[in-house]
């Protein structure tokens, strides 16, 4: 009986001594890949330059995407670096794009020497180097609940920082925030039906010293950030609800995709020898912010300030994502007074946003309608003084997509949208014009793996626009990059607006899951343009009108994701 005692006591010691062990044992850390690899073919005419009166520019180019995502974990901690190459097939530039032989700062070798947002091109024997972009770089890990920084505090919140996509912190439709952003989310569970995002998003940052010099040498851009807070709440099965309130702050000039560079009348235009300045300027230029140097006087601040509220929901067959925001805020820049003088103007935001998305299954069909009004400025307004257009944090090009493949983003994703049209797909609105339309979209699915769809946008701009303007000289840069203002020409623009008709897409597509993880898709589209789009251009001095003409585009892309 005591051996037997003796031996059970020393078991249980044993298992004792061996439990913490056990219990702090750490989990095993994990990697993971995921991500996709695009082949893509494009051929069109005339929407590359966003000069709809000239109708000569075509392509047919080939690209591929590769866009890994490596995820880390242990645990509930993970870590997250995304990756991102694009390539176009052959070489368009002086160079293929890669270092060390490309130092002159753009891909190609020059702008235009690659197709838009691709890093470089696959020339003959392909040792193209230095391309890899870094799109994510963040960690993910508990704030506070169980197991965290702070577990004092009951409820239990994720917290993200570093580099990391917008996702859905702001929206669940693309209307305010897109793409990626550096900074802090703080993704908070209350119930299972009250969740709440709290983000800082980094837009600029101001070093040490920057800030010494006189403002036309200055290397600071400021302090440039933003707070979003969106609270998601789901009152009842089906439906989810999503207000967001967001402050936009910026110093001098800031990123593009946070501000439209509309041409302003009233701006200051490039200043040449002598100081004297030249022509109209844009509302995120050095002119319009004062100072000289790129970031622009950093005592011109914006205050804007962004409410909304988008939501979805689901019954049966039927869906509806209704989005309506309100923008609201102040700004200062450097503008022409009614006396000459050139000096700090003080301007003001008001500007609406709605958006609506309709939906109907009925077994292999899906058909959905989609419509948008956003308000926006008459051609004669001083934008020194106000802003009635719609600007989101950043789309990334994401607005519209999937409804049109010219007036937005399709399968190939670097034609159509932003450039071709003015920023209808990086600011919703066309220029300073606002926007009104609709889309239907109806998609069969034949077998599973098989669709066909085909949409249809009509599109006007909620004012009428002023076509005594342009895109500018053409050359290989604009056609790469686009036209995402209109530029003035002579002392008749700005004058009066003429058209608000920027015309009608129609797409046909079909897509084809040919094997585990690959698809293929073939699209066409043709927009049928309007006469918001005409031109006008000088010819020996003389303004001479160009109408606008129609566009089209062919795209195929076979896709393996993994």
């Amino acid at each position: 009986m005591r051996k037997v005692l003796t031996t059970a006591v020393f078991a249980v010691v044993a298992l004792a001594m061996l439990a913490p062990p056990v219990l702090a044992q750490a989990p095993a850390p994990k990697v993971t890949i995921n991500g996709l690899f695009d082949q893509v073919t494009t051929a069109g005419r005339n929407f590359y330059d966003g000069n709809y009166g000239r109708d000569n520019d075509r392509e047919w180019y080939a690209r591929t995407r590769f866009r890994p995502d490596f995820t880390f974990e242990v645990g509930r901690t993970k870590a997250v670096l995304g990756l991102e190459i694009d390539l176009m097939y052959g070489q368009g530039g002086s160079n293929d794009g890669g270092f060390p032989g490309n130092v002159s700062g753009a891909p190609g070798g020059f702008a235009g020497g690659t197709k838009a947002a691709t890093n470089g091109a696959l020339d003959l024997n392909t040792d193209v180097g230095g391309m890899i972009e870094i799109k994510w770089a963040y960690t993910e890990f508990d704030l506070t609940g169980k197991d965290s920084i702070l577990p004092f505090i009951p409820v239990q919140t994720v917290a993200r920082a570093g580099g990391q996509p917008f996702a859905t912190i702001a929206n669940y439709k693309v209307l305010y925030a897109n793409g990626d952003f550096a900074g802090l989310d703080f993704y908070t569970t209350f119930t299972p039906e009250i969740k709440n995002h709290l983000a800082f998003v980094v837009v600029e940052d101001q070093l040490a010293g920057g800030n010494r010099a006189l403002a036309n040498v200055r290397t600071n851009r400021g302090e440039d950030y933003a707070f979003i807070l969106s609270p998601e709440i789901t009152p009842i099965k089906g439906l989810d609800i999503k207000p967001v309130v967001s402050w936009f702050h910026a110093d001098g000039t800031t990123s593009g995709n946070s501000r439209r560079n509309s041409v302003n009348w009233r701006t200051p235009g490039t200043q040449v020898a002598g100081g004297a300045f030249v022509g109209s300027g844009g509302m995120n230029s050095t002119t319009a912010l004062g100072g000289g140097a790129t970031g622009g006087d950093v005592v011109n601040h914006e205050e804007r300030y962004t409410l909304g509220i988008d939501a979805r929901w689901r019954m049966g067959p039927f869906g509806l994502d209704p989005s309506l925001f309100y923008q609201t805020g102040a700004y200062s820049t450097q503008a022409y007074r009614t006396n000459g003088v050139i000096s700090r103007v003080k301007g003001d935001t008001a500007a609406w946003l709605a958006d609506l998305i309709g939906s109907y299954q009925a077994g292999p069909l899906l058909v959905e309608a989609r419509g948008v009004y956003t308000t926006g400025n008459k051609a004669r307004d001083n934008l020194a003084l106000s802003k009635r257009y719609f600007e989101p944090l950043d789309l990334d090009t994401g607005y519209w997509a999937g409804w049109a493949s010219i007036l937005a983003l399709g399968i190939d994703y670097f034609n159509g949208g932003g450039g071709s049209n003015q920023g209808l797909d990086t600011g919703i609105g066309y220029d300073r014009y606002g926007r009104l339309g609709f889309g239907v979209r109806v998609t069969y699915n034949i077998t599973p793996a098989f669709a066909v769809y085909g949409t249809i946008n009509p599109t006007w701009a909620a004012e009428k626009v002023d076509t005594d303007t342009n895109c500018g000289p053409l050359s290989v840069a604009q056609a790469n990059g686009g036209c995402p203002t209109r530029l003035t020409v002579n002392d008749k623009s700005w004058d009066e607006g003429k058209s608000r008709y920027i015309g009608t897409e129609a797409d046909l597509g079909v897509t084809w899951r040919f094997a585990p993880n690959a698809a293929l898709d073939l699209l066409g589209a043709y927009l049928s343009a309007g006469h918001a789009l005409d031109t006008a251009e000088l010819l020996n001095g003389s303004l001479s009108k160009r109408e606008a003409q129609d566009a089209y585009q062919a795209t195929a892309r076979v896709r393996l994701s993994f």
